[in-house]
């Protein structure tokens, strides 16, 4: 029998406002800055503002709308998010969120995909035809749809979920009880296909981004010599930026990876260690956005100045507002 605390976190539901408002805060500056300050780049921005806008869709459904709270060691679990008021239940949550999260690291792909097709026209060569970038669209469409869709009948409805507690879990019976809402899978053959299969394409995934990476970095080489020295460190550090960026979205992948393997292993007593690799993947958001600032030269740019600025109008007593240049009225 394994100790599982049925109280509820209140630190940790604390933790999910707090954080929430800030990613928000962090994604909403994001994309002011890829809409308006952006001018120098080419419609690459779209498909970044799409990655940007997917994370941010992430954040407001796992920190405001679900609000996930783990019952390890059983794949199991509450939520105590604002949707949760309205009768959804965690299952559900679950499902939007797996299909969020996998969403966002195909945008991050294809962001790859189209940096790739612009340096690659540039150079003239090495160019994927179109039917190749639709098939990889294709795949990512069909893989997502089959996902969510197989996850979502891992669900048994509450009569079933009851029923299942009283006859295998009997112990935790009271404490299930007394939770608002909660759901519970059985690690059963079609469980485990779902996770099976949701992990098989992973490899494919990874060696297409392997690919297309080589690829770019080798293009990189041939193309130095052909633009100017401007033209390629911008190439360069798009590619950079948007490695740092991947980096970054294994912060928000890796935990749950971390929850399914420890679930599978069975530790007693490591509840609040799974809440706290839920508390590192909610900061994804927080260190995506600052490592797009930090490695984009027009946003570190105009951060800096904004910096600068300010430190400024603190030496000299005068607003921001006013250190902008007025216009001058000639009779």
């Amino acid at each position: 029998m394994y100790d599982i605390d049925f109280t509820v976190p209140y630190w940790f539901v604390n933790y999910y406002h707090v954080i929430g408002v800030i990613s928000l805060l962090f994604d909403s500056f994001s994309i002011y800055l890829i809409l308006f300050r952006s001018e120098k780049i080419d419609n690459f921005r779209y498909f970044l503002l799409n990655f940007q806008l997917a994370c941010t869709v992430t954040d407001i459904h796992l920190t405001f709308l679900t609000q996930a709270i783990p019952l390890y060691p059983l794949v199991a679990g509450y939520t105590m998010g604002f949707l949760s008021q309205f009768g959804v239940t965690p299952h559900v949550c679950m499902t939007l969120l797996v299909a969020c999260l996998i969403y966002q690291i195909e945008c991050m792909i294809f962001c790859f995909v189209r940096k790739h097709q612009t340096i690659a026209k540039t150079l003239r060569k090495y160019i994927m035809p179109r039917w190749v970038v639709w098939c990889v669209l294709g795949f990512f469409i069909v893989y997502i749809c089959a996902v969510v869709g197989l996850f979502s009948q891992t669900r048994r409805d509450e009569m079933h979920q009851m029923e299942y507690i009283r006859v295998n879990l009997p112990e935790y019976l009271p404490g299930f009880k007394s939770l608002p809402n909660f759901s519970i899978y059985e690690l059963d053959a079609y469980f485990m296909g779902t996770v099976g299969f949701a992990a098989a394409f992973g490899p494919v995934v990874f060696s297409l981004w392997c690919f297309v990476l080589a690829n770019i970095f080798r293009m990189l080489s041939l193309l130095k010599s052909q633009i100017s020295a401007s033209n390629y460190r911008k190439h360069r550090a798009a590619i950079w930026s948007l490695l740092a960026q991947f980096a970054t979205s294994l912060v928000c992948i890796i935990p749950p990876i971390c929850f399914v393997f420890v679930v599978l292993i069975g530790i007693d007593g490591a509840q609040v260690i799974v809440e706290y690799l839920l508390v590192i993947a909610c900061l994804h958001s927080s260190l995506n956005v600052t490592v797009l600032i930090l490695t984009f030269p027009p946003y570190r740019k105009y951060v800096f100045s904004l910096i600068k600025r300010q430190k400024k109008a603190a030496r000299t007593g005068v607003s921001v507002r006013s250190l902008k240049p007025s216009s001058i009225v000639v009779p």
